[in-house]
């Protein structure tokens, strides 16, 4: 038996210890989720020249799993008409596009976190994805005026094989006899751990 005068500081001690070591843990899983978070790009900003465009991913931003991606372009990032829109993808996204499930919608407002566009698809010419060239190219019927809040959708795509951001830059082909492409900005997604 120990005596009385050294069960107090024992107690504090291991009471002490036990704090410590669950602050460290607690401390670790908080910067392990916070890594795993969607929405960080503070490495790509404060580039000169960089447009960061809105996004949602619905269904799920989980590895291997299914989504629908909406990339949007507001009207204030929609400085020039296009009769072309063409998505840069990075290198190392592994996950498909389903060029038979691309949509244009031309929406009457840009799309907030309170607030849902009203958004209606417009006829297409043509949808191609070119996973060898990097690049979804997407023709609609007739050209979409400058000033115009845009929502590209991708539906059935299969998100990659592993978590992680991906920058998708955005660009649009200008009406006219040269053929001219334009980048408007990109789109930063974030595909989680699952």
């Amino acid at each position: 038996m120990l005596p009385k005068s050294l069960i107090k500081p024992m107690v504090s001690a291991m009471a002490i210890a036990t704090c410590v070591t669950t602050g460290h843990m607690l401390f670790n899983a908080a910067i392990a989720n916070a890594e795993s978070l969607p929405g960080i790009t503070f490495r790509w900003r404060g580039r000169e020249g960089f447009n960061e465009l809105s996004h949602v991913i619905d269904l799920s931003s989980a590895p291997n799993q299914w989504g629908r991606y909406r990339f949007q372009m507001s009207a204030r990032d929609l400085k020039v008409a296009a009769s072309q829109f063409t998505i840069n993808i990075p290198d190392h996204f592994d996950g498909e596009f389903d060029k038979d499930k691309i949509e244009v919608r031309i929406c009457s407002k840009a799309a907030s976190f309170v607030s849902r566009a009203k958004c209606k698809a417009v006829p297409l010419d043509e949808a191609t994805v070119d996973m060898a060239a990097r690049q979804i190219s997407i023709y609609p019927a007739a050209p979409v005026p400058a000033g115009t809040n845009v929502e590209l959708v991708f539906s059935n795509v299969k998100n990659p094989r592993s978590p992680g951001m991906y920058q998708f830059n955005g660009l649009v082909e200008v009406p006219g006899d040269v053929p001219l492409l334009r980048m408007v900005g990109s789109w930063i997604i974030s595909i989680d751990q699952g």
